[in-house]
């Protein structure tokens, strides 16, 4: 009933970190067997193999970088030409990146299948679900007032939320002033190349916060930083794309310019 690492592409993440997962306490592995899939990863090479994008490191800034380095791109966006990646759920990453939680010894399981008792034995529920559906089990053996619990979280997720939203904004933006860009023939392609650059990043940094299913909660400090710089980056390529173009008009924020005008 040993807890293991089942997926080659984990133990190959971990090994390439120098880390040995048969070493790992039983706590740990409460955590780490949750990275078997609740994680980032793409498909290499031609025969797609299965890789956890960890060489340099799990947080968002070495996740990134190795995808730049290697010079991939899961999809091209549709009139503005730019390289994108498309996260997957990075649940384990976000957790493990100095969370309250994490750094107070909490793992996965102790959350997401809290211990029950029957008769004598003690065993993890393994009816996998949200902690809210039973705060009193989940959380009540940490936190008396589970209903401050709640309110917390939820008072999180709503931050979370509203700051992803405005995110998206800035990406709309930035996504319209890309596009009148391009299709202008007088265009700067240096500048125009610099705007992609920024959209790519705005976009996967957006999109990790977006695919990992908590809506902040796992990390809240983290999400935020997160979705800043995201924000940050699709306002940086949204002012290249305006200086490639040569048209201030391209700074205006909204969603006037969904849609290119018609050449």
């Amino acid at each position: 009933m040993r807890l293991i690492v089942t997926n080659p592409a984990l133990e190959e993440a971990l090994t390439a970190q120098g880390k040995d997962w048969t070493t790992f306490t039983r706590q740990e592995m409460r955590t780490v067997v949750c990275a078997n899939c609740h994680v980032e990863y793409y498909f290499a090479g031609e025969g797609k193999y299965l890789t956890f994008p960890w060489a340099d490191g799990t947080d968002i800034d070495s996740v990134y970088q190795y995808y730049e380095d290697l010079g991939f791109k899961d999809w091209e966006y549709p009139e503005t030409g730019t390289p994108m990646l498309k996260a997957q759920h990075p649940e384990y990453e976000f957790f493990t990146a100095g969370s309250t939680h994490y750094n107070a010894g909490v793992s996965c399981s102790d959350c997401h299948m809290p211990y029950v008792r029957e008769g004598a034995a003690k065993y993890s529920t393994h009816d996998v679900h949200s902690p809210l559906l039973n705060p009193e089990l989940a959380c009540g053996q940490c936190h008396n007032d589970t209903d401050y619990v709640i309110s917390r979280v939820n008072t999180i997720q709503e931050q979370v939320a509203n700051t992803k939203i405005a995110t998206e904004d800035a990406i709309v933006d930035a996504i319209a002033a890309l596009k009148i860009a391009v299709a202008d023939s007088n265009a700067d392609a240096e500048l125009l190349e610099q705007a992609r650059a920024m959209h790519r990043k705005a976009a996967f940094y957006w999109d990790i916060v977006s695919a990992e299913n908590s809506t902040g909660f796992h990390n809240p400090e983290y999400a935020l930083r997160i979705l800043a710089e995201s924000t940050n980056y699709a306002r940086q390529a949204q002012m290249l794309a305006a200086q490639a173009a040569n048209d201030p008009s391209l700074l205006k924020t909204g969603t006037f310019y969904a849609e290119a005008p018609a050449q």
